[in-house]
């Protein structure tokens, strides 16, 4: 576990959503990591390990002038080697040509601002076109002749999905051949980028002996003693509906570049519907979230649509300070004879700092040690030291991990904030496609407002009058109901300028899903 309160705070991430979740992953890394583990499989969801790809000689030539490391080391290609490259594709302009069609490829990563990240060679990644250009991130320490794999950053989340697709089609066999099927199709279809790759791995990667190390667990492995993504739970309705959402996307007859930006806007929204579920108060509960149609023009919709965030937000934040009392209370109470122990941990508090895990902690420190010599009972110490390590770990819980449920909602294009403003529940144009081809047939239309009725039963999405008032946001809100119908008025012309919905009358309009199903 790591140390002090930021292992309690992974601790109990891990206990509620799984290990594990990073903060500062990206939308499109989320959907790489996701591929990553599926083609390392062999396209099988209920693999045990899958290989990890290096690659590492492909992108020194992809992104050789680039950075290297955090020491503005920039990565070159051994002379020898590029000759032969040279000699392999025909020259050094045919080359050059080459690097260049790689280097369009690449995927920008931006910040929470909207900067573009900062990446060395090793962790920058390429539109998956083919399979071949899917690869792990890497890092490289020391003198090391071979980069090692940054497993922990880089594809805990992608395992994490895997295992959510993977539980979700258990009783579903049929559906998971058609989805390994079909990503192998689109994933090995583009013949010519594997042509090319072929060559250039042939020079460049053609010394690299597969090891052990190549392969990671998914699951748990009898007499391996390696690190593997652990879900709390198994068994899902939630599990369910996303291997069926999942399938309807990827069955559309589109490329895997077109597919690649709706999978981030799906993959997105189902973590934060899955976040949301484990943090919800109870099995009766369940979250609403208000999105703002308007572009944060009305501002009474826009601090509306705030506050639901925010709201969520308070939900999650409780789920784990609620959880973070019954695990430090677990801890203590593991202790043998700590009942008997108060006395004991006040001439030496580094002996409860140990048992708790606690040791290397800084902040709120002092102040344990104070609640020790001034508490009266055990109970109440257990309040007290509940208080305090709550407070400083709270701290950590926002930095990081609302900030990953931030990170992927702004990504997936469901939400986000601008300068001045909250963080608030909105809808892109992408997000806006994506819900319309996981909740409408191919080729098939469904009413506008039951579409409405549709988004609000399954996810909870309040945009107008009717589901504000099942809800009780409308009565809560105490706003004018004009507000809402002019939200829901706007989400109407938004889905007609995308090409997505057909007004026969005022009182009638279509949704329709344009895509044909392969």
């Amino acid at each position: 576990m790591a140390a002090g309160t930021e292992g309690f705070a992974a601790q109990l991430a891990s206990e509620i959503w799984g290990h594990r979740f990073m903060d500062g992953q990206r939308g499109p890394e989320y959907v790489l990591e996701f591929l990553n583990v599926l083609v390392g499989a062999d396209y099988t969801l209920n693999a045990d390990k899958y290989k990890r790809r290096r690659a590492e000689g492909f992108r020194k030539f992809v992104f050789e002038g680039d950075k290297e490391g955090s020491k503005n080391d920039i990565v070159q290609l051994d002379q020898e080697e590029r000759q032969l490259l040279y000699k392999e594709v025909g020259g050094e302009d045919k080359a050059m040509v080459i690097r260049e069609f790689f280097r369009n490829l690449e995927i920008p990563l931006y910040d929470g601002r909207g900067n573009l990240a900062d990446r060395s060679w090793y962790a920058k990644t390429l539109y998956p076109l083919h399979e071949s250009l899917l690869f792990f991130e890497l890092r490289k320490r020391g003198k090391e002749k071979f980069a090692s794999y940054e497993r922990n950053f880089f594809a805990r989340g992608g395992e994490l999905y895997y295992l959510m697709l993977s539980y979700g089609t258990e009783k579903q066999p049929e559906l998971r051949k058609e989805i390994e099927v079909r990503m192998e199709e689109l994933l090995r279809r583009n013949k010519a980028i594997e042509k090319i790759v072929s060559k250039i791995t042939s020079i460049l990667d053609n010394d690299t002996e597969e090891r052990e190390s190549d392969y990671s667990p998914l699951r748990l492995i009898e007499n391996v003693n390696r690190e593997y993504p652990k879900l709390p739970i198994t068994e899902h309705h939630l599990f369910d509906r996303f291997a069926q959402e999942y399938y309807q996307l990827i069955h559309l007859n589109l490329d895997i570049f077109e597919m690649f930006h709706l999978l981030i806007s799906l993959i997105g929204f189902q973590l934060v519907q899955y976040m949301y579920e484990r943090t919800k108060k109870d099995d009766h509960s369940r979250p609403i979230m208000f999105f703002d149609c308007l572009d944060g023009q009305v501002n009474q919709i826009l601090k509306l649509s705030a506050q639901s965030f925010q709201e969520n937000e308070t939900m999650v934040r409780e789920k784990f300070e609620h959880e973070l009392k019954r695990l430090l209370t677990e801890k203590i109470n593991a202790i043998h004879g700590a009942t008997e122990k108060l006395e004991q941990w006040r001439k030496d508090p580094e002996e409860l700092f140990e048992a708790l895990g606690l040791k290397r902690v800084r902040a709120g420190k002092q102040r344990i040690i104070k609640a020790l010599s001034k508490t009266k009972s055990f109970e109440e110490f257990i309040r007290e030291i509940s208080i305090i390590v709550q407070e400083t770990v709270s701290s950590q819980l926002k930095k990081h991990y609302l900030s990953i449920i931030r990170g992927i909602v702004r990504d997936s294009g469901m939400g986000g904030f601008r300068t001045g403003t909250n963080y608030r529940y909105f809808m892109t144009d992408k997000f806006l496609e994506m819900l319309v081809l996981v909740n409408v047939s191919p080729q098939q239309s469904i009413e506008f407002t039951e579409f409405l009725h549709q988004i609000y039963n399954k996810y909870g999405f309040v945009i107008g009058e009717e589901q504000a008032k099942i809800s009780g946001l409308y009565d809560k809100s105490k706003l004018n109901v004009n507000y809402f119908q002019k939200n829901e008025q706007s989400l109407r012309e938004k889905l007609k300028s995308n090409g997505l919905l057909i007004e026969y009358s005022d009182a009638t309009a279509m949704i329709r899903n344009p895509y044909n199903s392969l």
